[in-house]
């Protein structure tokens, strides 16, 4: 699974680049109702596992990203090899 560059935003962690979006079907009526928010990340030069993050943050932005990402890296997820998404869960 690939994001469309389209609608995504840069960021930098830790030197590498990644692209990330808040997915679309987290938008603000259906994270309100359920107090999750979702986004997902990938490296920006590189297609491999995207990052699918839950968080309770609103609204979603750069620094939860950045730790949603440091956290994902912590337990495992290797975005520079394809397979399946990554899932986290738990970030606040």
């Amino acid at each position: 699974m690939a994001l469309r560059k389209k609608g995504t935003r840069l960021i930098t962690v830790d030197g590498m680049a990644y692209r990330w979006r808040v997915s679309g079907g987290a938008g603000c009526c259906t994270g309100c109702a359920s107090g999750r928010f979702e986004f997902v990340v990938e490296q920006a030069d590189q297609k491999g596992a995207v990052l699918m993050a839950a968080t309770s943050a609103f609204p979603v932005v750069p620094s939860i990203v950045g730790a949603g990402v440091r956290a994902a890296l912590d337990q495992g997820w290797q975005p520079a090899r394809r397979g399946s998404a990554f899932r986290l869960t738990g970030l606040v």
